[in-house]
C-alpha cells in the first residue's frame, strides 16, 4: 500500500514551485491574491499540490524540473527583475529586465539582488526552497565586491566602513571585512545584503561610487564568466530541502 502524500503549507509550496518567495507569498494571502479550489486562501494553509491554485489571477502550474543553480554575470544597465516595464518616453524599447536573456529553466529566480548600476555575480535559480536559504539573512552567507571610488581612500574610511558604526535607516550596518586593494579601489565581504547598501555605506563616508563589482557569493566565484553569460554550479546544502 502506497504511503498517500504529505501537505504542505501554501507558502512553502509556492515557492518550491518558484511563483514567489515564501515572505512574498504571505503578502500575496493576506492580500486577498490567492485562491485554492475557489476559496480565499489564509496564512497556515496546507495543501498536497492537486488543488486548483490562483495566485494574483494565474493558475499555479506544477514543475517537474530538476532544482538548477546558475551563476550569471550580471551586465551593468540591467534592473533584477523578470517584470516587463514600458518604454520611457522618447525611447524605443523599455529598460532591459531579466526577460531579455535566457537562462534555459522555467520560472527563474533570482537569489537577491544587484542594483541597475552595478554588475558581476548573481545566483538564479528555479528552486523556491533553495532561493530562499541562499536570500535570507539569518545564515549569513558571504558576499564579495570590488568597489571604485572617486578618490584615494583613508585609512579613516576603511575604519568606518568595517566597523559597523555606519547607520542605514534606523539600524546599524553589520561589521565586516574591508580590505584596500588600490588607492581608490577596495574588496568588502558582507554577510546582510540591504537595500543599495554598499553605495549608501560609501556615501556615509564621502566616498561616490564609480564602479561596484560582485565577484563571490559564498564559495560560488565570478571567475573568468564573461559577461552577459551564465554558468551552472554546484546548490550548497540547505536546510530546507
Amino acid at each position: 500500500m502506497s504511503t498517500p502524500p504529505k501537505p504542505i503549507r501554501l507558502q512553502k509550496f509556492l515557492s518550491q514551485q518558484g511563483v514567489c518567495s515564501r515572505r512574498t507569498a504571505e503578502e500575496l494571502i493576506f492580500a486577498g491574491k490567492v485562491f485554492v479550489n475557489g476559496k480565499p486562501a489564509h496564512i497556515g494553509q496546507k495543501v498536497f499540490g492537486t488543488e486548483e491554485i490562483i495566485v494574483d489571477g494565474k493558475r499555479v502550474k506544477i514543475l517537474n524540473e530538476k532544482p538548477v543553480l546558475i551563476a550569471w554575470n550580471k551586465p551593468i544597465g540591467v534592473e533584477v527583475t523578470f517584470q516587463k516595464h514600458p518604454p520611457s518616453k522618447g525611447e524605443s524599447k523599455g529598460v532591459k529586465t531579466m526577460n531579455d536573456f535566457n537562462f534555459g529553466i522555467k520560472k527563474p529566480i533570482t537569489v537577491g539582488r544587484l542594483d541597475k548600476d552595478s554588475h558581476g555575480l548573481l545566483l538564479i535559480t528555479n528552486d523556491g526552497n533553495l532561493a530562499n536559504f541562499l536570500a535570507h539573512p539569518k545564515f549569513n552567507h558571504e558576499k564579495e565586491y570590488i568597489v571604485k571610488v572617486h578618490r584615494n581612500l583613508t585609512p579613516l574610511d576603511l575604519e568606518k566602513l568595517s566597523n559597523g558604526s555606519i547607520l542605514l535607516g534606523n539600524k546599524k550596518a553589520l561589521p565586516c571585512k574591508v580590505e584596500k586593494l588600490k588607492s581608490r579601489e577596495f574588496k568588502i565581504i558582507l554577510t546582510e545584503g540591504r537595500n543599495r547598501q554598499i553605495r549608501k555605506m560609501c556615501e556615509a563616508c564621502g566616498l561616490q561610487v564609480k564602479d561596484l563589482l560582485r565577484t563571490k557569493f559564498n564559495d560560488i566565484e565570478l571567475g573568468a564568466l564573461k559577461e552577459g553569460k551564465f554558468r551552472e554550479v554546484k546548490a550548497p546544502l540547505s536546510p530546507y530541502q
